[in-house]
């Protein structure tokens, strides 16, 4: 029962959250302009805040790097694994890059993060799990989008290959969560540089950083609320076969696989299978394509 109750506590938030989007979305309480600028709202500042102030708040000494490095290899994995099951399952060679990004991406920054956030209630734990999503971030955000650019780069039609790639990278460059992982960095790399001056916007510019952590405290129930009101459950399927075969490797085999493995390895405790969770499930609905997650 206990483990139940367990489990309704961390589902019922994300679910109540998402029936919330899709009942004001059905009510017309959200209008396509609404949702379209609570998009780019949650996009280029509310997530962005989130994972430069989590960022802010840890310590590069801390970093796990044996669950990092872990991670990173599975992620590699997940990538090659759908570079050859694109082949397969993609009738026409025009298919093949977006099914790649169907398997291997998922909505890291905008569901994945807000997630992981929802698994524990323990202040402590809350804490190391903003704290290890957002150093995961590092590595796993513009891994997603470097690879992402090559799967689409080689198998695109267009002729002008150099044009669309630096449309591509000029597009990860501008990327404001990649913006704001590498601000977050360079302020960890200071810290350790100039230890005194660690916490300097915190401790001297506190109205700033209680800014900061408002509008980052807005990211997880607002993102939650505009993927419901973004769900369309009467949309039809034009290939269900493909759409299936994307969905059970993505959501179901590299996920179970990944966790599998971690567990074989030793390599991830309660906060980090959350985080593997994240990072591997949540198939990528197109969103954070177009925006360039």
């Amino acid at each position: 029962m206990s483990d139940l109750l367990f489990s309704l506590n961390i589902v019922m938030p994300m679910a109540s959250l998402l029936a919330i989007g899709y009942l004001f979305k059905r009510t017309h309480f959200f209008s396509e302009e609404f949702i379209a600028s609570g998009k780019r709202l949650c996009f280029y500042v509310l997530l962005s805040c989130s994972l430069f102030k989590n960022l802010y708040d840890s310590n590069l000494e801390k970093i796990p790097y044996r669950f990092i490095t872990f991670l990173v290899f599975a992620i590699l994995i997940e990538i090659l694994i759908s570079f050859l099951a694109a082949k397969k399952i993609a009738e026409r060679r025009e298919e093949t890059g977006v099914i790649i990004q169907g398997l291997f991406r998922s909505n890291f920054a905008y569901i994945g993060i807000p997630l992981a956030s929802m698994f524990f209630t323990d202040a402590a734990l809350l804490e190391r799990t903003s704290s290890e999503i957002s150093l995961a971030s590092i590595f796993v955000i513009p891994l997603f989008n470097i690879f992402a650019v090559i799967s689409l780069s080689a198998y695109t039609d267009d002729k002008d290959d150099t044009s669309l790639l630096k449309k591509s990278v000029y597009g990860i460059l501008k990327n404001p969560c990649i913006i704001s992982i590498f601000c977050g960095v360079i302020v960890l790399l200071l810290r350790l540089i100039v230890p005194g001056a660690s916490f300097f916007v915190r401790d001297q510019i506190p109205f700033i950083y209680k800014v900061l952590g408002y509008l980052a405290s807005m990211s997880t129930p607002f993102a939650f609320l505009l993927v419901g009101a973004s769900l369309d459950l009467g949309k039809s399927v034009s290939d269900l076969k493909k759409l299936v075969s994307v969905v059970l490797l993505k959501d179901l085999i590299f996920p179970l696989t990944a966790i599998l493995l971690a567990w074989l390895l030793k390599a991830a405790d309660s906060v980090e299978y959350a985080i593997l969770v994240s990072v591997f499930c949540l198939t990528d609905r197109g969103g954070e394509c177009h925006h360039g997650f």
